[in-house]
């Protein structure tokens, strides 16, 4: 039984392998059904031209070279040959922010709000302004790479961006959790890192009024302060690697690694796919499928943050009857009651549910908890 929310703590293993960084394999990139094109494909492009807008924002080019427009039954993809030199980040320069220019560098260089990774940075802004609270998370949702210690060396900067958030913002007031506050916990354990559980904990706000607030986690504050103090686009993401052994062990590389948006994992399947045939993307807590290494894969910055390779993988596991063990009910941060979805043990607390999938990940029959709770909200709509 666990005392407190329950918490993946994988070993750490040294990085193998030996890894590229320009890649013989085209970036590939697969806009939404109704993205606007922002090209006459095919076209000479350089790193951070506009490629097309989603309803997330403005996708950009991550590498430079020819980019091609293809289409198939399953949809558009774009395929960008590179060619020329690998551009990298350059070191932040801190400087006085105008507000104006905040905005328009966050459409500029293709920011997204990677706390609510459906909106663009720039939408989810104006979209606040008439919020009376903002709050600067230390944590990344599962806090796989930490973003907290690099935005620590550059104090400067934090101080020029709150000073223009200030000014964008008058009526709110800023809760700082990044150098001005201490944070609610010594060391980190999920669900602390998602927006709505951060928000009730520390300011006691229902899950439904995270509407209200604008929150910014610490990834999202890093690739902002890129763009902000170093011009650098967002068309790359630092991820970490996780290894699932026979035995169920986890285990964690010691690096993290950067990976362009829509570039192919090929380099990383030539690594480590003799031992691990199977992975699957950002952690155990969400409902994600399990894909073969040999099949290959292009990585979606917006979308994945992690990569978890697997030796094993049951695809016919099914699930059995409750055996009314209460993990679940036990471990849900929020007191919500999920078991008494499959069962008669009282009532299941809606509105206290933010989804975050430990019920699911701890059952021992592998029922899918989270689709029986999205379920059930689905068929009871105002709950």
């Amino acid at each position: 039984m666990f005392a407190k929310p329950f918490l993946l703590q994988p070993r750490t293993v040294k990085e193998t392998g030996n890894r590229k960084t320009v890649l013989d394999e085209p970036y590939t990139l697969f806009p939404d059904r109704d993205a606007l094109l922002l090209k006459d494909f095919p076209v000479r492009v350089k790193v951070g031209d506009s490629l097309y807008k989603q309803s997330s924002g403005i996708v950009l080019s991550p590498v430079n070279g020819i980019a091609s427009l293809e289409h198939s039954e399953e949809g558009s993809k774009i395929r960008i040959v590179q060619d020329g030199n690998f551009v990298g980040s350059k070191p932040w320069v801190s400087r006085t922010l105008q507000k104006d220019e905040v905005l328009e560098t966050m459409d500029r260089l293709g920011l997204v709000s990677l706390d609510f990774p459906e909106h663009s940075l720039s939408a989810y802004f104006k979209s606040k302004t008439k919020t009376k609270l903002i709050l600067l998370s230390p944590f990344t949702k599962t806090q796989d790479v930490d973003f907290l210690s690099e935005l620590k060396k550059s104090q400067d900067c934090h101080s020029s961006f709150l000073q223009v958030l200030q000014s964008m913002f008058p009526e709110a007031k800023i809760k700082d959790y990044i150098f001005g506050l201490k944070p609610p916990i010594k060391n980190y354990s999920y669900p602390w890192g998602i927006p709505e559980y951060f928000a009730s904990q520390t300011e006691k706000l229902s899950f439904s009024r995270i509407g209200e607030v604008l929150y910014l986690g610490p990834e999202t504050l890093y690739n902002l302060y890129r763009a902000l103090f170093a011009d650098f686009p967002f068309i790359e993401r630092e991820i970490a690697l996780y290894f699932l052994g026979k035995n169920g062990g986890l285990r964690k590389s010691g690096s993290t690694i950067r990976i362009r948006n829509g570039q192919s994992l090929k380099f990383l399947f030539e690594d480590f796919g003799s031992q691990y045939s199977n992975f699957t993307v950002n952690s155990f807590y969400e409902k994600n499928p399990v894909r073969e290494v040999q099949k290959g894969f292009y990585w979606d910055i917006r979308q994945h943050y992690s990569l978890i390779f697997l030796t094993h993988y049951e695809s016919q596991r099914r699930e059995f009857p409750c055996v009314e063990c209460g993990e679940c009910s036990l471990n849900c941060p929020t007191k919500a009651n999920p078991m008494a979805l499959v069962s008669s043990f009282g009532n299941f607390q809606a509105g206290l549910c933010m989804e975050c999938g430990i019920c699911t990940f701890l059952c021992p029959s592998t029922i899918s908890l989270r689709d029986r709770i999205r379920n059930w909200k689905e068929a009871n709509h105002g709950f």
